[in-house]
């Protein structure tokens, strides 16, 4: 019990702020310094008292008779002393030198000086170590607070400031070089733990965000390399028609039938090339556009995903099965509606005859699936489905360019979801999209 009380109190006198654990560091060296100089003065003062009893018997006293007198002349570090009688007669004179000799004391009665005692000789060793003592006694408190004020700062910033320093300076030198992988832990919770968390979360985000650019950076290479594969074909077919007219007219090699051909072929080719182009620009829209959200009831919803299988549909059998009560959902309609006739459209192109379409709330999650009984999904094509201008090895139409499913790939991932892509167990492809439904 007494352990964990210690604990505790150590926790908390860590977990102290800055300004007020400073203050307390201050305060105990302040009252150590003054406990450190009062002992080291009584010593001092106890040694002078010593040295001075050595020469206590050791004085030479000149009495002055009662109603007597003396006189004291200064001059150049001397004083000439003279004692009289009653009737003004010299009795003894005597100098004091103070420059061998310690003053002289002089005892005041009420009515008159009743005698002059003059302290001894001090040997030279011993009046350089009374002088050196009497100045240690005025340099101990400076000296001694100076040196527990110093020794305070050490500690403190040995204690507080020394390991949230190195952490940050290793964690900053980490940052530079790219390195990411790594924990800033810091157990107090004073300014510097408060410091070092804010830190931690600052390279969390730092690395999401690298995550997230390097993620785009390498979607948008596979994109370009989609869209430069796509691009070949076209352009490879007008060079070849071009090049073809540019030799054959001029030698009236063509009939103008022929050449009427030829143009309509590069004019399919150059509508091709202008899909393409529009579908880019489509592309590089989507990851900037914004999904505000609003209500609607489910059963709504069920009603437009109806609705709009009935128009799409028109040669092929669907059913839709939803589950879930008539709660309210906080989509974007729009954004929905687009993933929901993606995946139709899709399922529609590759469908025999059968379509069916599951909508369920699962853990503020709308779950739409939408599933055929076509030829489904190769494994490898599992994997590449969501690839931007990615087209199955059996659809050679060159109207489908491949974006449905990276569309609603990248729609869902914006409204908080995702997509799956897979295989029905009787055959056919079924794809999945999750998408939030919270208000926020």
């Amino acid at each position: 019990m007494e352990k964990l009380k210690r604990s505790r109190w150590f926790n908390r006198l860590n977990s102290m702020s800055i300004r007020m654990s400073f203050v307390l560091y201050a305060l105990f060296s302040l009252l150590i310094g003054i406990i450190i100089c009062i002992f080291l003065i009584s010593m001092v003062d106890r040694y002078r008292i010593n040295l001075n009893y050595k020469y206590e018997n050791m004085s030479t006293r000149y009495d002055i008779p009662e109603n007597g007198s003396f006189t004291a002349t200064y001059s150049n570090d001397q004083t000439k002393y003279t004692i009289f009688d009653t009737k003004g007669n010299e009795i003894c004179k005597f100098n004091v030198d103070y420059q061998k000799e310690r003053p002289v004391h002089e005892y005041v009665y009420p009515n008159h000086v009743s005698y002059i005692e003059v302290l001894p000789n001090f040997t030279s060793r011993d009046r350089l170590i009374d002088s050196a003592l009497g100045s240690l006694n005025i340099a101990i408190i400076p000296i001694v607070l100076s040196i527990s004020m110093i020794c305070c700062v050490t500690f403190f910033y040995k204690k507080k400031l020394s390991k949230p320093i190195k952490l940050l300076t290793n964690a900053y030198h980490k940052i530079e070089a790219n390195d990411l992988d790594f924990t800033l832990s810091y157990p107090l919770n004073d300014e510097m733990g408060k410091l070092c968390h804010a830190f931690e979360k600052m390279k969390d985000c730092l690395s999401k965000n690298n995550e997230t650019m390097f993620r785009q950076f390498a979607e948008q290479r596979r994109l370009n390399a989609a869209f430069s594969h796509d691009l070949r074909t076209p352009l490879t077919l007008l060079k070849g028609h071009a090049t073809m007219l540019l030799s054959f007219i001029p030698k009236g090699l063509v009939s103008q039938e022929e050449i009427l051909d030829e143009i309509s072929v590069m004019s399919k080719n150059i509508s091709r090339l202008e899909k393409y182009v529009n579908a880019m620009t489509n592309l590089y829209r989507l990851e900037d556009i914004d999904i505000p959200r609003q209500q609607i009831t489910f059963h709504s919803l069920i009603d437009n995903f109806n609705n709009t299988a009935e128009a799409l549909c028109y040669d092929k059998h669907f059913s839709i099965t939803a589950s879930g009560d008539n709660i309210t959902l906080f989509i974007n309609l729009d954004t929905v509606m687009q993933i929901y006739e993606n995946l139709l459209s899709n399922s529609i192109r590759y469908a025999k005859s059968d379509i069916a379409i599951s909508v369920v709330i699962e853990n503020n999650n709308l779950v739409i699936s939408v599933s055929d009984d076509g030829c489904g999904f190769k494994n490898i094509e599992i994997e590449k489905a969501t690839l931007p201008f990615y087209k199955s090895s059996k659809d050679i139409s060159t109207e489908h360019l491949g974006l449905g499913l990276n569309i609603s790939k990248i729609l869902s991932e914006r409204h908080g979801g995702n997509i799956q892509i897979a295989n029905n167990k009787a055959g056919g492809a079924c794809v999945t999209v999750k998408i939030n439904c919270n208000e926020s």
